[in-house]
C-alpha cells in the first residue's frame, strides 16, 4: 500500500480549489513523481513537467471513467471535491442544497473512488478523503453540510472494509477550520492552507487512518471520545 508521498502518482479533485492548491505543493515538496490536477475548469492549471491537468467534473460518470483510463499509473486518490452552503436545516428553501452537498461531498467521492478502484488495486494504492471534524459532530448553522460529510466518513470506513483487504489504504483527513471562502463568515481561529496540508501529509505518512488536522480537530476529538453530548450541546449552542 502507498505509504510516502515521494514517487507516487497521485490524482487529487477539486485541484483549482485553495485547499487542492496547498496540498499540490506540498505534494510536489515531498517528491510527488507525477501528480494529475482534475478539475471541472482547467484555465487556472498550468501544465507541467509534474502537474498535468485533466478535465473531470466529480458528478458526470463519462467524465470520471474517462480520467480513470487516462490516469492508470495512480497510486494515490485524493477525494478533495466538495461543496458548504454553510445553511441550517430549517432555514434552507427547500432541500436543493442539501441535495447538492450529498451529491458533491458523499457520491462523487464514491463515484470517483470505483473508478479508480482497479487501478488503486493494481499499483496497491491509496485513497485519501478530505472530510471535516464536522463528519463526527453537526454544527447546527451549517447541519446540511455535516450530514453529507458525515456519510463521507461511512464511506471511507466502508471503503476501508471492502479495499484494504485488496492492497488499497483507505485514510480520513478531518480537518478544523482552515482559512478559505468556505470558513469566511467565522471569526474562529483557523488554521493556513499551507499549515493543513502539511499536517494533513505528516499524518498520512505516519501511517495514521484517521488525521485529525489542527488544534480545534483534535481538541473536538478528545472531546468526543470523553463526552460526546457534550461536544453535541456545544456547537449547538457556540455562543
Amino acid at each position: 500500500m502507498t505509504e510516502t508521498i515521494k514517487g507516487s502518482v497521485v490524482l487529487i479533485t477539486g485541484a483549482t480549489g485553495a485547499i487542492a492548491q496547498a496540498l499540490i505543493a506540498e505534494l510536489k515538496a515531498r517528491g510527488a513523481a507525477k501528480i494529475y490536477a482534475a478539475a471541472r475548469d482547467l484555465s487556472g492549471l498550468a501544465a507541467s513537467d509534474h502537474l498535468i491537468p485533466i478535465k473531470m467534473d466529480v458528478t458526470n460518470d463519462g467524465e470520471v471513467a474517462k480520467a480513470a483510463d487516462m490516469a492508470g499509473d495512480v497510486t494515490l486518490l485524493i477525494n478533495n471535491a466538495g461543496i458548504n452552503y454553510n445553511t441550517s436545516f430549517m432555514t434552507a428553501p427547500d432541500i436543493a442544497i442539501a441535495r447538492e452537498e450529498i451529491e458533491i461531498n458523499y457520491l462523487a467521492p464514491l463515484r470517483v473512488t470505483k473508478a479508480f478502484a482497479p487501478v488503486l488495486i493494481k499499483n496497491k494504492g491509496a485513497v485519501l478523503n478530505l472530510l471535516t471534524i464536522l463528519s463526527r459532530v453537526s454544527l447546527p448553522f451549517m447541519g446540511s453540510y455535516c450530514a453529507s460529510k458525515a456519510a463521507g466518513l461511512s464511506l471511507t470506513q466502508g471503503l476501508r472494509g471492502e479495499l484494504t483487504p485488496k492492497g488499497v489504504r483507505i485514510v480520513a483527513a478531518m480537518p478544523g477550520a482552515i482559512d478559505t471562502h468556505m470558513t469566511a463568515m467565522l471569526t474562529i481561529p483557523k488554521m493556513t492552507t499551507a499549515e493543513a496540508a502539511r499536517e494533513i501529509f505528516d499524518g498520512f505518512e505516519a501511517g495514521e487512518e484517521e488525521i485529525y488536522v489542527g488544534e480545534m480537530a483534535r481538541g473536538l476529538a478528545q472531546g468526543l471520545a470523553h463526552d460526546p453530548k457534550g461536544v453535541e450541546r456545544q456547537l449547538a449552542s457556540p455562543g
